[in-house]
């Protein structure tokens, strides 16, 4: 009976050595699939000294800012250390280069690897030649038929037309006209005429260049501005150009413009505001604003604001500067526009 007793014993520790076996060869299997799951969901980030950015640039584009890109890249903790190399369009390898890789518009931006910091290789698109491409502030297209001067030429058909659906301020026979594609709602906007860069502008340049405001209401973000463009063109069929920019800038540096705000402040201006009303509730100005958006798109490839346009009236030459620049970069623009 003892004998019996002793060997149910020795069955029932061995078969719990062999369980604890098994769950330790399990926890093992999972623990190592686990480890190598981690290193391909987690590569090692490169080190910055290993990373390479190449820049390519166009000495054409005045408005590129390329330099000043490179300078904010190189603020980043991630690219301290990285080799920065600067290309130009010119170079006999970079046509070619852009063409295989789909690239239309510089500066392009390429790096080497993207394992490097994630808040960088979020934005990193990988090209054909094996390189990760970071599209920052890309709008020059180096493919495009361009004077000697590298400024875009437009059509004399077109830039009439451009004419004659503006609202030109200042003189209207000057040399050079700054479109600004824009809508009320914007903050930058409000920020490029909030830093007085018109103001300093018409003073150096004074009759040598004007200024037309265009509608670009960016309703998907800006619930208010394709009202608030209606309201104006109201304002420039009551009370023509002076009350039109006035409530215009008054807007900007308000930055709070509802419906009842422009038409009280317009109203001030000694707008009629029945007038204003029926305007609106007919829709009058619905249709211009729509066409106006959909046709500068193709024109001059607008797609935010504010979208500037620098034209000159003679030549026929432009160049476009999009987002809210300070004054200087302007007039580096409108400078070369003007030289002989």
């Amino acid at each position: 009976m003892s004998h019996k007793k002793e060997k149910n014993t020795s069955t029932l520790l061995l078969a719990v050595i062999i369980i604890l076996l098994l769950i330790i060869a399990v926890w093992g299997f999972f623990l190592g699939k686990n480890m190598n799951s981690s290193n391909v969901i987690a590569p090692q980030i490169v080190a910055p000294e290993d990373i390479t950015v190449t820049v390519i640039d166009d000495k054409r584009c005045t408005a590129c800012q390329t330099s000043g890109l490179i300078s904010q890249l190189k603020t980043l903790p991630a690219l301290a250390s990285a080799t920065f190399e600067v290309k130009d369009f010119s170079d006999k390898w970079v046509e070619e280069f852009l063409t295989d890789n789909n690239i239309k518009v510089l500066p392009a931006i390429m790096f080497n690897t993207n394992a490097v910091d994630p808040g960088i290789n979020t934005y990193l698109t990988p090209i054909s030649s094996g390189e990760y491409s970071l599209q920052v502030g890309a709008s020059f297209d180096p493919f495009a038929q361009r004077s000697d001067k590298g400024f875009l030429l437009l059509d004399i058909e077109k830039l009439n037309s451009i004419k004659k659906e503006s609202y030109i301020k200042w003189n209207t026979d000057a040399k050079v006209t700054w479109i600004e594609y824009s809508d009320l709602e914007c903050p930058y906007c409000a920020k490029l005429h909030n830093s007085d860069t018109p103001k300093e502008l018409q003073e150096k340049y004074n009759d040598t260049m004007n200024i037309a405001f265009n509608h670009f209401p960016l309703t998907q973000i800006h619930k208010n501005a394709q009202i608030w463009a209606e309201i104006l063109e109201c304002v420039w069929e009551e009370k023509w150009s002076d009350t039109f920019y006035t409530l215009m800038e008054t807007a900007f540096a308000e930055e709070k413009s509802t419906k009842s705000f422009l038409i009280s402040e317009a109203v001030k201006l000694w707008a009629n505001e029945e007038n204003l009303n029926k305007c609106l509730d007919e829709w009058r100005y619905t249709d211009k604003v729509t066409n106006q958006m959909n046709t500068w798109n193709a024109t001059f490839g607008v797609t935010g604001t504010p979208w500037n346009v620098l034209i000159n009236n003679e030549t026929w030459e432009y160049e476009v500067i999009s987002w809210a620049y300070p004054t200087d970069a302007f007039e580096t623009i409108i400078d070369k526009l003007l030289a002989e």
